[in-house]
């Protein structure tokens, strides 16, 4: 298990280099659109997990600027883990 989430870390960081190279030089075509508009999706839905997490990661002791990032970049695939042990 801890191999799929490694792996699926990677490529939700190659998701959001992708995201963020497409917002200073726009790719061609359609594909500009679809990145971005599925790059504001999943960050508007990792904001709203923290906000809704937030408590029992505070209960935890991981509630720093940190934990927020990785939240933000890696949504249940960094707080699952942390709440399970």
């Amino acid at each position: 298990m801890n191999k799929f989430i490694a792996f699926n870390k990677v490529l939700l960081l190659g998701f959001w280099l992708v995201f963020i190279v497409n917002i200073f030089m726009p790719f061609a075509g359609a594909a500009d659109q679809w990145v971005m508009l599925i790059g504001l999706a999943m960050l508007i839905v990792h904001l709203i997990e923290f906000a809704v997490m937030r408590k029992k990661l505070r209960s935890r002791g991981h509630s720093g600027l940190t934990n927020f990032v990785s939240v933000t970049l890696f949504g249940v695939l960094y707080w699952k883990p942390l709440l399970r042990d």
